[in-house]
């Protein structure tokens, strides 16, 4: 985000040919931009066109509209942060972008990656293309201004245009896709031609006199001096040709802050600041134990240090050596070992930043592996990029300074992808591990991985395991509610099951009575429960039904103005769930025939068809012990009637577990060891949880959740940000190893 909070650049005022360089970039970047909105209409109806169904043409519609009402808007903000971006030069401090103020590392949205991500790819790709031009103009422009000038915070390089277009956009309600869409339009008609304008602003600025011979001087900085002298106190400014070839009297009287001292290979900081920094804290010695061992033995000249371009060149050639060697998680030297061997047999050895480079890369991988993947073969893959993160950290020294690097996602987004393999799960049919191995083979392979490449190789590896996220997601629905209609039956059975172990079980009555709750009451009971909820009026109707026999039944009630209502709404719910017809007939019988103790007319039913089919008489009396009720679902409630009471703060804990958070299970199988909360019942509050496939592992309720929590025999899997929290404990460990020592 560009900063535009500072108080000092607004009294700053821009030397000439940097004014001049602000009005031709505002008049291109106007044409550009109308010619962009004028494409906008013509892009979002072609795709209205191809559109599958209403819904999606109704989108590309409204995006449309909204982008036309908000043109002036988004062209106002677009060149106010422009100017921003060049006031901002007047600020010796400024980088053009505001730093996070939290030192935690930030969880991205996958959308919010996506937008990154795109923007990246704008910029790495015009990086890659006008390379020479950028690294000119930002010294022309450096020569003329308080800030030091780089690809960061050239008012005119891709950076803050992208950043200045992110912003003016920004406030748009615009899904994702639409946005990219726009994003696209940006990058072909805008940033294409870009690369003209910025030999064209070279060449300028060279007429004008600012430094016109700097391929020369790039030539001579180039060439190393035959004998150092040290510099004289006023050379500490920027190094630029003196005198100027143009008039700005003003600008020169400045003070100028002195200029930061140039990359110094021995002194770490051609790695990057991260590691200059870690260098400095953690005192690494500027040569190996190695290297001292063999001074000791008066064998200095025979071991020359390395340089940078000379480790390059070693890590390249040990590609193939240790993508074949088995790799070991337990290690945390392995590649250190492995270099510093091959430097020897060459009469060489690393330098002391060099060194704690590679050392922090081997702990950094061994924490990964033994702290996040469970499964050794994904290990094993994981454990291979090693070395192709040290290439690509030598190679670019923002690869430790910059969270959102390209190859500081894709670590990430393989060890997020890699948190659920178990050891005795295979992978041979898994999309994802399949992608991730050919993720490590495409990085083994290939030597020279620029940030265009790496951007599209983690695109590609984001996409794929979106699509089998989403495909795991529908399983998991489905599951959830299989499993929901499930415990929803379990728990009208249950329900069922209270009110008449409470009403009947452990009393005396005539045998029909048990068959009446066994065999017909509980069916009406549960179908009420599923259909209409304990609230209901069914529900209480049929309670009170119940009650209502079991009330005249203990009275010994035989007036038929009682009794007949209550045999009529007993027979009226049984025959509206369809209860069978000859079973009807029989129970009532039997209740007639207790209550009015009088034979049943013929066309009812006889004492012997009454007793047909059952050992004993429905009217004797018995005890009844134990019920057995004839309706679907699981009646064990002992998972329920926990009264173990547990404290707050463990079912708060519990109750943080929301779906798709990653948990272990102590001393369980490894199948089950590690598994995702795919949902929660409620309101039971029943967890259910499934391995990384989408098929149900287990379902505890929430106070054994909560114990096992107390107990630590369950911990939770922060997924995020794997490879960027265990950077943070690596140093962490070393800074207090170091503290300590």
């Amino acid at each position: 985000m560009i900063d535009t909070k500072s108080p000092t650049e607004a009294f700053y005022k821009l030397p000439q040919p940097v004014l001049a360089l602000q009005g031709r970039a505002r008049t291109y970047l106007s044409t550009c931009l109308t010619s962009m909105f004028d494409q906008v209409d013509d892009t979002f109806f072609d795709l209205a066109d191809r559109a599958d169904n209403n819904r999606q043409q109704t989108m590309y519609f409204d995006a449309m509209r909204q982008i036309r009402m908000e043109r002036k808007n988004i062209e106002h903000h677009f060149f106010r942060c422009l100017t921003q971006g060049f006031q901002l030069l007047g600020n010796p401090r400024s980088t053009g972008f505001v730093e996070p103020k939290d030192k935690g590392l930030e969880v991205i949205e996958n959308e919010q990656l996506e937008e990154i991500i795109a923007l990246d790819t704008m910029v790495s790709k015009l990086v890659e293309q006008s390379k020479s031009e950028l690294e000119a103009l930002n010294i022309r422009i450096d020569s003329l201004v308080p800030a030091k000038v780089t690809m960061k915070n050239n008012p005119v390089g891709p950076d803050v245009i992208c950043e200045a277009f992110n912003e003016s956009v920004a406030h748009l309600d615009l899904k994702i896709s639409i946005k990219l869409v726009f994003f696209k339009l940006f990058d072909r008609l805008v940033l294409a031609a870009l690369q003209d304008f910025l030999v064209d602003s070279n060449r300028r600025l060279k007429d004008m006199g600012i430094i016109p011979d700097l391929e020369k001087l790039k030539k001579a900085k180039s060439q190393p001096p035959k004998k150092p002298e040290p510099k004289p106190a006023e050379s500490q400014q920027k190094n630029v040709p003196e005198p100027r070839q143009f008039d700005h009297s003003s600008h020169e009287s400045r003070q100028r802050p002195a200029a930061k001292p140039s990359a110094v290979h021995s002194g770490g900081s051609s790695y990057g600041q991260f590691i200059s920094q870690l260098k400095n804290r953690l005192q690494w010695e500027s040569r190996s134990p190695m290297a001292s061992e063999a001074a000791e033995e008066g064998e200095t000249s025979r071991h020359e240090r390395v340089d940078l371009e000379q480790l390059n060149s070693l890590v390249s050639n040990l590609q193939q050596d240790w993508a074949q060697m088995p790799q070991d998680p337990e290690s945390s030297s392995r590649l250190l070992d492995m270099v510093e061997k091959h430097l020897a047999q060459q009469g060489r050895n690393l330098g002391g930043t060099e060194r704690g480079m590679i050392d922090l890369l081997d702990q950094l991988f061994a924490r990964v592996n033994t702290q996040a993947i469970a499964s050794s073969e994904i290990a094993e893959e994981l454990r291979k990029l090693e070395l192709p993160v040290l290439q690509i950290a030598l190679r670019d020294n923002t690869f430790f300074d910059r969270e959102k690097h390209p190859a500081r996602r894709l670590l990430n987004e393989i060890a997020e992808a890699s948190i659920g393999y178990v050891d005795d799960q295979s992978t041979a049919d898994d999309p994802v591990a399949k992608a991730i191995a050919s993720v490590v083979d495409e990085l083994c392979n290939e030597s020279r991985q620029d940030n265009v490449a790496l951007t599209q190789l983690l695109l590609n590896f984001i996409d794929l395991v979106d699509k089998e996220r989403r495909r795991v997601a529908v399983l998991e629905q489905r599951l959830m509610e299989e499993v929901a209609a499930a415990e929803k039956v379990n728990q009208a059975h249950q329900a069922v099951l209270k009110v008449l172990i409470r009403k009947i079980q452990g009393q005396t009555f005539p045998r029909f009575v048990m068959s009446f709750a066994e065999d017909a009451w509980c069916k009406v009971m549960f179908l009420n429960h599923l259909r209409c909820g304990v609230d209901s009026t069914e529900w209480q109707h049929s309670e009170q039904l119940l009650d209502s026999l079991l009330e005249l039944v203990r009275l010994g009630d035989r007036h038929e103005a009682a009794v007949k209502p209550v045999l009529e709404a007993i027979r009226s719910s049984l025959e509206s769930i369809s209860y069978d017809a000859y079973d009807l007939g029989r129970l009532m019988g039997a209740m007639e025939q207790y209550f009015f103790g009088e034979e049943i007319p013929e066309k009812g039913l006889q004492h012997d068809e009454l007793t047909r089919g059952i050992s004993a008489n429905p009217l004797d009396d018995v005890y009844i012990q134990v019920l057995r009720t004839d309706i679907p679902g699981n009646p064990d409630m002992s998972d329920d009637e926990d009264d173990e009471d547990i404290e707050e703060q463990y079912l708060r804990r519990a109750d943080s577990l929301t779906r798709g958070v990653w948990v272990e299970f102590a001393e369980e199988s490894p199948s089950r060891r590690r598994c995702k909360v795919a949902g929660i019942i409620m309101p039971e509050g029943k967890f259910v949880f499934v391995n990384r496939q989408g098929a149900k592992v287990g379902q505890k309720n929430r106070k054994r959740v909560a114990r096992e929590l107390k107990d630590e025999k369950l911990r939770t899997l922060d997924k995020s940000q794997l490879f960027d929290r265990a950077l943070e404990g690596v140093v962490s460990d070393l800074c207090q190893n170091r503290s300590l020592h």
